[in-house]
C-alpha cells in the first residue's frame, strides 16, 4: 500500500519471450570493457522513464517497462509491508531480487523473473536505486495530493442556498495533471436580506499552501459581506489578509452580490476570467470587468463595482480557467463554453454546471476547474408605491397601506411606521424627486425598501458627536429598531435603502 494514497501495491507485467533470457552465457572481459558506454546509455533512457510523471500509477507502470522485456521475462514489485506472491516468482536461479531503497528507507523489492544472463547485476541495481527515489517521490506526491484535495472539499460549500428566485448548480474537479491539487474554490450564501453573495478565485499555485490560502480569502470575503456587502469593500479585505498572511501568493477572484427583488448583481473582479450571463433568448453576454489580481501589487488598487441585470430566465455562469484551457488553447476553449451555453437545453437542466463541463471537457481536464451557475427564475411579487414625498397627503396615504399591509404580520408596526417617516425624511432633505418603495415578505421576516435618486452614500449607523444634532440621528434610530439595515449604491445613482424585520409569532 502506500501510506494513504491510492491502493496500489504490486505492479505484475508478463512479456513475450525475451530470447536473452535464460541464455546461460557467462559474459567475457570484452564485453565487461564494453558495457561502461553501453550502460551509460541505458541507465540515461531509463532515468528518463523512471521520472517522466508523479503519478503513483504512471511510475510504477514505468519501472516495469524498463525492465520487461529489456532485462527479465516480467517484474513484481512488491512494498515492505507486503508478501510476494503470484507470477513472477521461481527459484533462485531464474528470479533476481533487488532492494529498493531511498534516503537509508527500504521501500519494497523489485522481483525479476528469468533476468537476461549477459546483463551486469551492477547496472540493474543502479537502475533500481533510481527507481527508488522515483518511487519514493510519487508517493510523497501521492501523499500530499490526498492530503490537499481532502483540506479543500472540506473547505467547499457542501450545501448551496435555497432560493424562489434561483436554482444553483456547482461543480468541483482536481486536475488530472501532475501538477498537485491547486486553490480553485466557488462559494453562494445568503445574507440577512436575502441577498446571495456569489464568489469564485483560483490561488495560483498548487498544493496544500494553495489550499490554505484559498480558505483564507474565501472565509475572508464570507466574513466582510455579512458586516458591509460591498463587493469592492470585500476584495479589498481580502486583498490585505492575503498580503498579510501569504506574501508570495496571488489570487485571481470575482465577486457578487445578487439582489431577487431588483434582478440585478453587483459585482467586482480582481482578475478573474469574466463571468458569462445567457440571457432567454440565447444571447451571451459577458460582463465588463476591472481589476488586477489580489496580492500582485505593492500598492491596493481600488476595485470598481458594477452592475449587471439578471432577468428571469437567465443562465449566471462563474467558472476558473480550468474550463477553458485545458487544451491550452485558449480560443477553443471559449468557443465550447459559449457553444455549450447557446444549447436551448441548458435552462432546464437540473445539473447546469455538470452539463457544461461535460460538454467543454468532456474526460480531458488536466487543470482543477470549478463551476458554479446561477439559473434565474421569475422574481417574488411584492407590494411597490411610488411617489414624490413632498406631496405630504400621498406619503401618508403610502404609510397608512403601509400599516395596513402589516397589521396581520406583526405588532411591531408602530416601529415600522417610525422607520419609514425617517426614511421620507431623509430622501426629503438629501435625495428630492421620485422614490420606490416595496414591501417585501417572507417566511419570517418583511423587508422595507426605499430607492431614491439622490447621491447616494455608504452607511455606518453611530451616533453623531453632538448628540443634540439631527443629523445621523435618523439613521442610527432606524438600525437599531430593525434587525437588519443595509444601504448600498444604485446603479445610474440613487441609494437602495433595505430594512429586515422580524415577525413575531402573534398566535401565543
Amino acid at each position: 500500500m502506500t501510506d494513504g494514497s491510492s491502493p496500489v501495491g504490486r505492479r505484475n507485467c508478463e512479456t513475450a519471450e525475451n530470447p536473452a533470457a535464460g541464455s546461460g552465457a557467462a559474459p567475457t572481459a570484452s564485453s565487461e570493457r564494453e558495457i561502461d558506454a553501453v550502460a551509460l546509455r541505458a541507465l540515461d533512457e531509463a532515468v528518463g522513464q523512471l521520472f517522466s510523471s508523479l503519478e503513483l500509477q504512471h511510475t510504477l507502470d514505468a519501472i516495469v517497462r524498463v525492465f520487461v522485456p529489456r532485462y527479465a521475462e516480467s517484474a513484481m514489485i512488491v512494498f515492505s509491508d507486503e508478501r510476494p506472491r503470484g507470477p513472477g516468482r521461481g527459484g533462485d536461479a531464474d528470479r533476481l531480487v533487488l532492494p529498493l531503497s531511498s534516503n537509508a528507507r527500504r521501500l519494497g523489492e523489485l522481483h525479476l523473473a528469468r533476468p537476461a544472463q549477459p546483463v551486469a547485476r551492477g547496472l540493474l541495481e543502479r537502475i533500481a536505486d533510481h527507481a527508488a527515489r522515483a518511487l519514493e517521490n510519487a508517493r510523497r506526491f501521492e501523499r500530499e495530493r490526498h492530503v490537499a484535495l481532502t483540506f479543500q472539499n472540506a473547505a467547499l460549500v457542501s450545501e448551496l442556498p435555497h432560493s424562489p428566485v434561483y436554482r444553483f448548480d456547482a461543480l468541483y474537479e482536481a486536475g488530472r495533471a501532475e501538477a498537485l491539487v491547486g486553490g480553485d474554490w466557488y462559494d453562494a450564501f445568503r445574507l440577512a436580506d436575502d441577498r446571495i453573495v456569489v464568489s469564485i478565485g483560483d490561488v495560483v499555485g498548487s498544493g496544500l499552501g494553495a489550499a490554505i490560502a484559498m480558505v483564507s480569502v474565501r472565509q475572508t470575503l464570507r466574513g466582510v459581506a455579512q458586516v458591509h456587502p460591498d463587493p469592492a469593500v470585500m476584495l479589498e479585505a481580502a486583498d490585505r489578509t492575503l498580503r498579510a498572511q501569504f506574501g508570495d501568493r496571488f489570487v485571481t477572484a470575482f465577486v457578487g452580490v445578487m439582489d431577487p427583488v431588483t434582478q440585478q448583481c453587483s459585482y467586482a473582479n480582481a482578475g478573474h476570467p469574466p463571468p458569462y450571463v445567457r440571457l432567454p433568448d440565447g444571447t451571451l453576454v459577458q460582463p465588463r470587468t476591472h481589476g488586477v489580481p489580489l496580492g500582485l501589487l505593492d500598492v491596493t488598487q481600488p476595485h470598481q463595482v458594477d452592475h449587471i441585470s439578471l432577468p428571469p430566465g437567465a443562465v449566471f455562469l462563474l467558472y476558473t480557467d480550468g474550463l477553458t484551457e485545458s487544451t491550452r488553447n485558449l480560443f477553443e476553449g471559449e468557443e465550447r463554453l459559449e457553444a455549450a451555453l447557446r444549447d436551448p437545453q441548458l435552462p432546464r437542466s437540473e445539473r447546469i454546471a455538470q452539463r457544461i463541463h461535460d460538454a467543454v471537457l468532456g474526460d480531458h481536464s488536466r487543470d482543477d476547474v470549478a463551476l458554479l451557475a446561477v439559473a434565474v427564475g421569475q422574481a417574488q411579487s411584492v407590494r411597490r408605491w411610488r411617489f414624490d414625498p413632498m406631496w405630504a397627503d400621498v406619503a401618508a396615504r403610502v404609510r397608512a397601506e403601509l400599516c395596513a399591509e402589516l397589521a396581520n404580520l406583526t405588532p411591531r408596526v408602530v416601529e415600522i411606521e417610525t422607520v419609514f417617516a425617517e426614511l421620507m425624511g431623509n430622501a426629503l432633505r438629501y435625495a428630492p424627486g421620485t422614490v420606490e418603495v416595496l414591501l417585501e415578505r417572507r417566511d419570517r421576516d418583511v423587508v422595507l425598501h426605499v430607492l431614491d435618486k439622490g447621491p447616494g452614500f455608504e452607511l455606518r449607523p453611530r451616533l453623531p458627536a453632538d448628540l443634540y444634532s439631527e443629523f445621523g440621528r435618523g439613521l442610527f434610530l432606524i438600525s437599531v429598531l430593525s434587525a437588519d439595515f443595509r444601504v448600498e449604491r444604485r446603479p445610474g445613482g440613487g441609494s437602495h435603502f433595505r430594512i429586515t424585520f422580524h415577525l413575531e409569532d402573534t398566535t401565543a
